[in-house]
């Protein structure tokens, strides 16, 4: 048994304190609401806030490495990297590409999430395939060739490997496309969380998703038909209805921070920081890469632009994000929540992303510039970036 105590504990998505977090193989025992006396299993820390790792549920790579093609070897060193940055765990994110393409990315997650489940890294959640049931007519930085309707037949071919039903955990659709409503429900039906993205689906549209059992939006405002006074479009749909959980990268880049404040303010409660990152986040901005295909390039603001100047995908880590959008003004504790307790809600997970008993005793000590200082996963200290 170990204990972590601090002045501020973060929890069920207020700052409150002095506490402790108490550990018991690897998970969360009780969170005490006073500091215990000093003893050889006690992290006395004298400053600073503790909360729950970082949930990143959107995320394509990082540190040089793309998601949908990586090796054994690069898991385990995108994940060792990502959690010295405080972040415990992701849904990593795979792009439009072909059905049997898909597949084999996803039978090599679910190859890495087993390989690394007793590691002390930051954890495969489940994957999130971001296409290739959306739209051209909002297509981002995807192959619009690629994109095709959810028939039944293409989901029949998606869900059929074993590997991909144990792993696919998230779908985003754009629910204008022919067979979408079925095929929401259909995904629904199979545990898996659907969310409206890449779409130029009126609000009309959109509520109907949600009635299907959509969930999720993907990146709010990026990628997607905008919000408009008579026609509320997709931003204006899902602020609005409550069954959504909204996903919003918090880069800085993708949306203004003033957008970002209307968001959180809007949508209290349901807001799923992402940073939406591609392979170049953790590298020096001008590094080339290849994503999806395509070249891409960080920017000197940390952004993944094409050669044409298409936004890719952000060159961050979430914990920049946070400290981002505390610099422009947002309160931590709802940053904070919004990348812990409210990414874990949106994916239905009670083990992660929250200091409660019986959770996964991954956490992070926040130092007063907001940056990680000391992280733990599974009860495991390790080391951080910084």
């Amino acid at each position: 048994m170990a204990i972590v105590s601090a002045p501020a504990l973060l929890r069920a998505g207020r700052l409150s304190g002095p506490g402790a977090v108490v550990i018991e193989n690897g998970r969360v025992l009780e969170v005490l609401d006073e500091v215990p006396p000093p003893a050889s299993d006690h992290v006395s820390l004298a400053s600073g806030v503790l909360s729950a790792g970082l949930l990143d549920v959107q995320i394509n790579g990082s540190f040089g490495v793309d998601f949908a093609g990586a090796t054994p070897d690069q898991w385990g060193a995108v994940m060792a990297g990502l959690a010295s940055h405080g972040v415990t765990g992701v849904q990593p994110t795979i792009i439009t590409a072909p059905l049997d393409e898909l597949a084999s990315a996803c039978a090599r997650a679910r190859e890495a999430r087993d390989a690394l489940a007793d590691e002390p890294v930051c954890h495969i959640l489940g994957v999130h395939l971001e296409g290739p049931f959306i739209a051209p007519a909002r297509k981002g930085a995807h192959r619009g060739e690629l994109m095709i309707d959810p028939t039944r037949q293409a989901l029949d071919t998606l869900l059929g490997p074993a590997a991909t039903r144990d792993i696919l955990l998230t779908v985003t659709v754009a629910p204008e496309r022919r067979h979408a409503l079925e095929a929401v429900r259909r995904l629904v039906d199979a545990g898996i969380v659907v969310s409206v993205g890449h779409t130029d689906a009126t609000a009309a549209q959109v509520w109907a998703a949600a009635d299907a059992g959509a969930t999720m939006t993907t990146h709010i405002f990026n990628a997607q038909r905008p919000f408009g006074h008579r026609e509320p479009g997709v931003p204006g749909a899902v602020l609005a209805d409550q069954r959504f959980f909204i996903g919003t990268v918090i880069d800085g880049q993708h949306l203004h921070p003033a957008v970002v404040k209307i968001v959180y303010a809007a949508a209290e409660g349901r807001v799923v920081g992402v940073t939406d990152a591609i392979d170049t986040a953790g590298l020096p901005n001008g590094t080339p890469l290849e994503f999806g295909g395509q070249l891409v390039t960080n920017d000197e603001h940390g952004l993944g632009r094409r050669p044409d100047g298409t936004i890719a995908g952000s060159g961050i880590v979430l914990d920049e994000g946070v400290r981002r959008m505390i610099r422009a003004g947002r309160e931590p504790a709802v940053v904070i929540t919004s990348c812990t307790e409210t990414a874990a809600r949106a994916i239905g997970r009670t083990d992660v992303g929250h200091l409660r008993p019986g959770a996964h005793a991954d956490l992070v000590w926040w130092d007063g510039t907001w940056t990680p200082r000391r992280v733990w996963v599974a009860g495991h200290e390790i080391a951080t970036a910084e």
